[in-house]
């Protein structure tokens, strides 16, 4: 499609941008974990997913050593420009909310799905050694500060379910980077979508937050699995199945903000514009002070050992930039700011990419009517 073409239809296209979160496709029989103790409520979803309502209080955040004497934060101090509280619908919620909803005080847990299979840590995305990144693969812009700190950054992502040529061990994402330090000092805040069966159990995409305040040595892990993440809202939460986008068809999308608190220094997720929960300053070292970095694209993990280079694991859509909308994932409204106030648009001569094997993976920037970077990113994989 010629250039000019592509961004009509980009415009055109945008009012037929619907919510993702909508479920179910059957998925087999899986072996859940136990219910925990705290457990008040539990509703289940036609899909066969189980959430848990536990006290707000006794979430698994603050079972982490920093936040025995920790203030629950319930909202953030103030919302960042352009992003207001939300009454989200129920119809836009998904089917756990047609199943009832958590009692006041209590946040919806997804129910742990044990599946035998090893979980890999995420890892460093940018200047590591080659070695650092064996299994995986990236199609990654970044921006660096360049004087001031980054106090957040936003984006919107439209959501696919990637093929995985070893669903038992491999993994595809989206999401985006906020991030601090280096070497074994780097912290990151990290959200997106994922289809990872040997995490969750199926192949369908889900939202989910990561983080780290060692390179991904120790410290960190996905969702809740781990005391950290500070959930906050009874509408949204980490592992929430979404609904993927159609090849030339419906573009179901991600709304992700992320943004320091100016009064508190913790780090919120805004989610379509609500606030789902935050990562509390204190579990941090470099990221107390802001972001240096911020990121935006994919990742794969190739589980076969072959380095990433020679797996037909898709990213994205699974589809090259070149095969333009409605085909190749992208991410839109690339922002980033310095005081949570005023929004910037990143611009292409001030980006780096990420990108080792390009021929698999690779990403395209083009700008919207309104000068807007998109990028236009994934691929399916090599032989």
């Amino acid at each position: 499609m010629e250039a000019a073409g592509r961004l009509l239809l980009l415009l055109a296209t945008a009012s037929l941008l619907n919510s993702s979160f909508i479920h179910g496709r059957d998925i087999p029989e899986r072996r859940l974990a136990k219910p925990p103790k705290a457990t008040i409520k539990t509703i289940k979803w036609d899909n066969g997913d189980i959430f848990d309502c536990i006290d707000i209080y006794k979430q698994p955040a603050f079972k982490h050593p920093n936040l025995k004497n920790h203030k629950l934060q319930m909202e953030p101090s103030s919302y960042p420009f352009g992003v207001k509280a939300k009454n989200v619908s129920m119809d836009k919620l998904g089917p756990w909310h047609k199943s009832g909803k958590c009692p006041k005080g209590s946040i919806p847990i997804k129910r742990h799905v044990n599946t035998g299979l090893p979980i890999i840590r995420k890892n460093i995305t940018f200047r590591p050694p080659a070695s650092y990144n064996v299994g995986h693969q990236y199609a990654v812009i970044e921006y660096m500060a360049q004087s001031q700190t980054i106090q957040g950054l936003q984006a919107t992502i439209d959501i696919w379910d990637p093929s995985l040529a070893n669903p038992g061990g491999d993994f595809s994402l989206s999401q985006i980077w906020y991030i601090a330090g280096s070497g074994s000092d780097l912290n990151t805040a990290e959200a997106g979508w994922q289809v990872y069966p040997a995490r969750t159990g199926d192949s369908q995409p889900r939202l989910f937050v990561y983080w780290t305040a060692d390179a991904y040595s120790s410290t960190g892990c996905y969702d809740l699995k781990c005391p950290g993440f500070v959930q906050t809202s009874d509408q949204y939460t980490p592992g929430m199945a979404l609904t993927p986008s159609t090849d030339n068809g419906q573009q179901n999308e991600l709304g992700l903000v992320i943004n320091k608190d100016s009064s508190t220094g913790n780090i919120w997720l805004y989610v379509d514009g609500t606030a789902m929960g935050y990562w509390p300053n204190s579990i941090y070292n470099t990221l107390q002070g802001g972001s240096n970095i911020v990121e935006w694209g994919g990742e794969i993990l190739d589980s076969s050992g072959s380095g990433g280079f020679h797996t037909l694991t898709q990213m994205g859509s699974g589809y090259l930039p070149s095969a333009g909308y409605g085909l190749s994932s992208y991410i839109r409204n690339l922002l980033y700011t310095e005081d949570s106030q005023n929004w910037v648009a990143v611009t292409a001569d001030v980006l780096q990419e990420i990108v080792p094997a390009p021929n698999c993976y690779n990403y395209s920037l083009e700008s919207g009517q309104d000068g807007a970077l998109w990028l236009f990113y994934g691929g399916p994989g090599c032989n």
